[in-house]
């Protein structure tokens, strides 16, 4: 059932325009607006009650979801709840008026579309390598928790990368469990993630970081994948070339969720997933 929904969830989240409600800003925002007032959410929230706020919505949905027999229904709502963790039809839409503004030389614009999807001018990464970082969060980790652990898994990766994401919004600070919890969350996926990467591209330039960082604890997430990338697809273009770089990595990514179907699908056959 994990290869359906995931099939039958890439196809639509493609070809069909999301509401709001398809989508999981919409009920984070909801659950984060709920705890604000409750005054859950604070600054000065403690360890387990960000692991509690993170931890007792996935386990409700698992118990939920473990008490129907149906098959058919447990497909269906395993596959919504999947439709409903997976992507981001926003940034999806920045991204799209990013080449737009590329294309007609509007590269003020440009900066301002990039801005907006987490590339300052000053980041030591490329706009291309953010874009790859962002695939990662909203499609290439989401899918792997499911595949470990069905829709609680890609509920509970959401819920915590939305309240990590909020909490330094509103409080123009990083909170020191979220960062954690994330590093614990993402140390498996983008492992997984990045060695998909290396099979996708360039396997002999980048496999030898991928074995550098396989073991390392002190790396974080984001560097790994980032390096990975840009080892696994070179790409050498004009400065004033805003569009060959990112469009470059992003097919890389789309290649990369592939390879993870493609793995989920050996896995499914084999009987290592159901």
């Amino acid at each position: 059932m994990t290869l359906i929904s995931l099939i039958v969830v890439l196809m639509a989240e493609r070809i069909a325009t999301q509401t709001k409600y398809w989508r999981e800003s919409f009920y984070n925002g909801m659950y984060q607006g709920l705890l604000l007032r409750k005054r859950i959410f604070t600054e000065d929230m403690t360890s387990l009650t960000f692991l509690a706020a993170v931890l007792i919505p996935a386990f409700i949905i698992l118990l939920l979801l473990n008490s129907i027999d149906n098959a058919l229904i447990r497909l269906i709502l395993d596959t919504a709840i999947l439709m409903v963790c997976i992507g981001c039809p926003k940034l999806r839409e920045l991204y799209k008026c990013y080449l737009q503004a590329a294309n007609r030389g509007d590269f003020q614009a440009c900066s301002m579309y990039a801005d907006q999807l987490g590339h300052s001018g000053d980041s030591p990464r490329t706009f291309g390598q953010e874009l790859v970082w962002l695939n990662y969060q909203h499609y290439a980790a989401v899918i792997i928790w499911f595949a470990i652990l069905g829709p609680a898994g890609a509920v509970m990766y959401v819920i915590a990368r939305s309240a990590a994401e909020a909490y330094k919004s509103e409080f123009q600070n990083e909170l020191t469990i979220g960062k954690q919890f994330m590093t614990v969350l993402d140390w498996l996926p983008v492992r997984i993630t990045t060695l998909g990467l290396l099979l996708m591209g360039h396997f002999s330039k980048a496999f030898p970081i991928w074995f550098k960082y396989l073991f390392d604890l002190n790396v974080s997430a984001k560097m790994i994948l980032c390096d990975v990338a840009d080892a696994a697809e070179e790409v050498e273009c004009d400065k004033s070339d805003y569009t060959e770089e990112p469009c470059t990595l992003v097919r890389l990514a789309k290649r990369n969720v592939m390879f993870l179907v493609v793995l989920i699908s050996v896995l499914s056959l084999s009987g290592w997933l159901r």
